[in-house]
């Protein structure tokens, strides 16, 4: 009886052994997991830490001159840093314009929708060259008849005065006459002017690509 309480109670050691083996099996897959999670959000914070150390948020103030579409005036200036040059998004990678003018509290930013603006710009994967002229309405221009431009290609800068390949836009409409030996093509922007109220402005240039 004795040697038989002996056997069952060593039986019940080795299945609390075995179930010990399962659980700390867990428990070192969970630790992994852990450490992963812990990685991945260490990594988006330090994106996160190097995102707000290459824009400064600015909100905007009004459209100068009123209703033009042409230029903003946002609420961040020479005491924030600003500088003339600098581009400004609506949102991450998407080129709205670039700041002007820069007072103590506030700068103006002249955006892709004025008539002075002009910048090199690629279409579409080919990378086809074409000048950005901007207005109400922006164009791209100088595309030599025969180009093959697809409706809703993607157009990127590529201006030396600012960070390559911004998004600015898709093609809207392919303007070509048979005697012409360049062609027209309209971009559209996914966003409306009037509506924006807070931009990005790009501070690194060379932490931001």
């Amino acid at each position: 009886m004795g040697l038989f309480l002996i056997w069952f109670y060593r039986g019940k050691i080795f299945i609390g052994l075995d179930n010990f083996k399962n659980l700390s099996q867990s428990l070192g897959e969970l630790r992994l997991e852990n450490q992963g999670l812990r990685l991945e959000i260490a990594e988006l914070k330090n994106k996160l830490n190097l995102q707000s150390q290459l824009y400064l948020t600015a909100r905007v103030y009004s459209r100068y001159p009123f209703n033009d579409n042409q230029s903003l005036i946002i609420d961040a200036g020479s005491q924030a840093g600003v500088q003339a040059g600098w581009p400004v998004l609506t949102a991450e990678n998407y080129l709205l314009g670039k700041v002007i003018k820069v007072k103590a509290d506030t700068s103006e930013v002249r955006t892709i929708f004025s008539s002075d603006w002009r910048s090199a710009v690629r279409i579409g994967q080919a990378g086809i060259e074409a000048l950005l002229a901007g207005g109400r309405q922006p164009k791209l221009e100088l595309i030599p008849v025969g180009t093959r431009i697809n409706l809703d290609d993607e157009v990127f800068s590529v201006s030396p005065d600012l960070p390559m390949n911004l998004f600015i836009g898709k093609v809207s409409e392919i303007n070509s006459q048979p005697a012409a030996s360049l062609q027209e093509v309209k971009l559209k922007t996914d966003y409306d002017l009037n509506q924006i109220r807070q931009v990005l402005i790009i501070t690194d240039y060379e932490g931001f690509d």
